[in-house]
């Protein structure tokens, strides 16, 4: 049997599903040194990234980014269009 790294991920509870196609097409092409590094970093990550974490759902899902939080809509903080030259906020 092949080896798969994207069951091999979620077996060890690293990945859950559903993933967008584009994150399982690039976790698909880990060889399987990668993906045991991945998962022995999976319970030491918490000690060495509680900042980065705390920002992340009990699920492993990442929270709202912290402008959208606070009620301001993100391309209000972005004002990409005034920079680019297109006059739209």
């Amino acid at each position: 049997m092949a080896f798969d790294p994207r069951e091999a991920l979620r077996e060890a509870g690293v990945l859950n599903s559903p993933l967008a196609a584009e994150v399982e097409a690039a976790f698909a092409t880990l060889t399987q040194e990668e993906v045991d590094l991945i998962i022995s970093l999976k319970d030491r990550l918490p000690a060495v990234l509680p900042e980065v974490l705390a920002h992340a759902a009990s699920d492993g899902q990442w929270a709202k980014p912290e402008v959208e939080a606070h009620g301001v809509p993100v391309q209000d903080k972005c004002m990409c269009g005034i920079w680019s030259g297109s006059g739209l906020a």
